[in-house]
């Protein structure tokens, strides 16, 4: 099958690579895997919002995960793979296979910019011109299905995009207890079952709702005699922090060290589970992040159970993964099941109670709602992670969501498919993206991902490459080896290509102007090399730059103001 690649150096930046390259922690070739199976597979894809890359017990957190760490010891675990930091492209991306500047998703639709409304590929909603994994793969005779948090617009909705059955948050945030939204502007949010609005059940909690509604799914997909896709797209552990009072509990004096320590620990887990190098060395706390002693015994308590809340959303949401693997196993399919598993971005360091950012959703927040330490994560609170504890969750990776930084866009990927032989439990360094899910998915279920006509509409040419030579082991790596992807959100850049980096803040974090970093030896983004390695830098920015024009990307102006009069989440 011919591979539509996603972006193309010059021959000159092989080269450069070629020399400048560590040969550190390289990703070792895998060994042939059995043959295919007979039948076409299952497939369920998974999606964790805003879960940190180091809260996974996987990468050795406090944190119980032990389904998800059973999928990767089941499986291959990408510990080099990277998305948008923010939900909608990455969603965008993720199911389209597209690159998210072309998907509607150029931005996030809460912030547009003057200069990008109306552009293609800004309209603030997934487009035409791009087709859903569910439009391909009902195409091809599968049944479809979705669970859980759309918020790619109410002008595109699941019921629309391919999917015969739908259980679907709309908007992109809300309480896990109830229909509560997230602003005076946006009171309660939209639950759409196949496009009808629904009215949800007393009882409702986010995480366990979902994973019913998507087991009800599978057993009428089961029933029509066809194989099934199913998109479970978790709001956990996004705010509110809201858990069950049981899963609060387990962490209930977990906590109490504080952020600085905690962050110490996630960081000497990762190096202990072979993510980061030993002799990789935290980074400096963020400048806004206080010292955890100068907080006052009851702010350390309450911040502390802040911390539980978040796990025990965290511990919840794997809690209900494993309901949803122990019901394939009771219907005989588990091993024929592909299973994806992977997070939209890194970890929401902003808390609309304390930052003077959004006064609008302050305001709600403190007149609909009680956040003392009693109600905490209870249905009657609605508290945010903040950025401390974000900081720790991104451990060594510098900031953490909205942002181009390791922090925000290095998230886990896992991948299981026993059938055919992915299954051994082995972590790879190789660089891959969001684009390549998708056509990594199509060509396991022997679907052509090079169509480009449905429905009278001619759709973009998907811009990943598939995985599955590479977890199959008949290649050595998923990209060619000086191959690359940009990345742009706001007006911040970077472009990887292998274990190099160049990356661009926009004030207050940078400057504006470019820097070179080894993702190996330098994961926090600490040291530039940009003056030790010229010719390296000049072919990445010029690569960049080359990706620009391909995705046909619209950077708003330097005083861009994310938060300005501007409503969104």
């Amino acid at each position: 099958m011919q591979i539509i690649q996603l972006h193309k150096t010059v021959v000159a930046l092989a080269g450069v690579l070629a020399i400048a390259a560590t040969s550190v922690n390289a990703a070792p070739s895998p060994e042939p895997k059995k043959s295919e199976p007979s039948e076409r597979p299952n497939i369920i894809v998974i999606v964790a919002d805003d879960l940190a890359f180091s809260d996974l017990s996987a990468f050795g957190s406090e944190i119980s995960t032990p389904n998800l760490a059973a999928i990767a010891e089941g499986g291959v675990t990408h510990t080099h793979f990277y998305t948008s930091p923010m939900c909608s492209p990455s969603r965008a991306m993720l199911l389209t296979g597209v690159e998210q500047h072309k998907t509607g998703y150029g931005t996030m639709a809460e912030f547009l910019d003057d200069v990008q409304v109306g552009q293609p590929g800004y309209e603030g909603y997934l487009n035409n011109r791009v087709a859903t994994l569910a439009e391909r793969l009902k195409d091809a005779g599968y049944a479809t299905a979705m669970s859980g948090k759309w918020h790619l617009g109410e002008q595109s909705l699941p019921s629309n995009r391919g999917f015969d059955r739908s259980f679907a948050l709309v908007e992109g945030a809300g309480s896990h207890f109830d229909d509560s939204g997230y602003a005076d502007f946006k009171e309660t949010v939209t639950y759409l079952r196949d496009g009808k609005a629904v009215k949800l059940p007393e009882d409702f909690y986010s995480s366990d709702f979902y994973v019913s509604e998507m087991i009800e799914q599978i057993d009428a997909s089961i029933g029509e005699g066809k194989p099934f896709f199913g998109y479970l797209a978790f709001t956990a552990p996004h705010w509110p922090l809201h858990a069950p009072a049981e899963s609060i509990a387990k962490y209930e004096d977990v906590y109490a060290g504080g952020w600085e320590v905690l962050r110490r620990q996630r960081h000497q887990a990762l190096q202990r589970s072979g993510v980061i190098s030993q002799d990789v060395a935290l980074p400096p706390s963020h400048r806004k992040v206080p010292d955890w002693e100068s907080l006052s015994d009851e702010e350390k308590k309450y911040q502390s159970k802040l911390m539980s809340v978040y796990a025990g959303m965290v511990d919840r949401l794997d809690w209900n993964v494993g309901r949803l693997m122990s019901h394939l196993e009771s219907k005989g399919i588990k091993d024929n099941t592909i299973i994806v598993f992977t997070s939209d971005n890194g970890p929401e360091a902003i808390d609309f109670t304390t930052d003077p950012i959004f006064p609008p959703a302050t305001d709600w927040v403190a007149a609909n709602f009680d956040n003392s330490y009693e109600k905490l994560g209870g249905p009657e609170s609605y508290p945010f992670y903040g950025r401390p504890w974000a900081q720790a969750g991104a451990a060594t990776h510098r900031l953490y969501k909205t942002f181009v930084t390791q922090g925000g866009t290095h998230v886990p990927l896992i991948i299981s498919w026993p059938a055919a032989g992915i299954d051994d439990g082995r972590k790879t360094r190789t660089f891959s993206t969001m684009v390549d899910v998708a056509p990594t998915l199509l060509e396991m279920a022997g679907v052509d991902s090079q169509k480009t006509q449905f429905d009278d509409r001619t759709v973009e040419p998907i811009s990943g490459l598939s995985m599955l030579p590479y977890l199959t082991g008949k290649a050595d790596s998923i990209y060619p080896p000086m191959e690359g992807q940009g990345f742009e959100l706001f007006g911040n850049r970077a472009f990887i290509s292998g274990d190099w980096k160049i990356l661009s803040l926009r004030p207050p974090e940078g400057d504006g102007s470019w820097t070179l970093h080894n993702l190996i030896k330098d994961p926090g983004e600490t040291t530039d090399l940009s003056e030790e390695k010229p010719e390296l830098m000049r072919q990445m920015v010029a690569s960049y730059e080359d990706y620009v024009k391909k995705n046909r990307v619209i950077a708003p102006p330097d005083k861009f103001e994310m938060f300005g009069d501007r409503k969104g989440h």
